[in-house]
């Protein structure tokens, strides 16, 4: 089992351009990437948090996305935050934290460029 943050790096996830995808949380810090590949349809992200993972409560959760327009980056199992609504070639993100049971968003999908 790798060494969890902040004794070894965060965990990157990369999302796809479009759909839904499933992401494992091993990790108190993870980086979901959506500007590497840019979405050119609207994505919903799923977490599971396995039982054997020993997610600490307070753990992070950073996402970056990019879009090509006003596709979504919506909220799905095990993640509470607003719809992160795109603007063409901009890049917002958000960062959540873990309360034991879900992850919450602290903040609405800034844009940051």
């Amino acid at each position: 089992m790798p060494v969890k943050h902040p004794f070894g790096p965060a965990t990157v996830s990369a999302l796809s351009a479009t759909g839904a995808q499933a992401i494992t949380i091993n990790d108190n810090v993870t980086y979901i990437d959506g500007t590497t590949t840019i979405a050119t349809g609207n994505r919903t992200i799923n977490l599971t948090i396995p039982a054997t993972s020993a997610i600490a409560v307070g753990a992070r959760i950073f996402i970056a996305s990019r879009t090509t327009g006003t596709e979504t980056t919506i909220a799905g199992t095990g993640i509470t935050m607003p719809t992160i609504t795109g603007v063409a070639g901009k890049t917002k993100v958000t960062e959540l934290f873990y309360n034991g049971t879900n992850f919450i968003a602290t903040s609405a999908g800034y844009q940051i460029d």
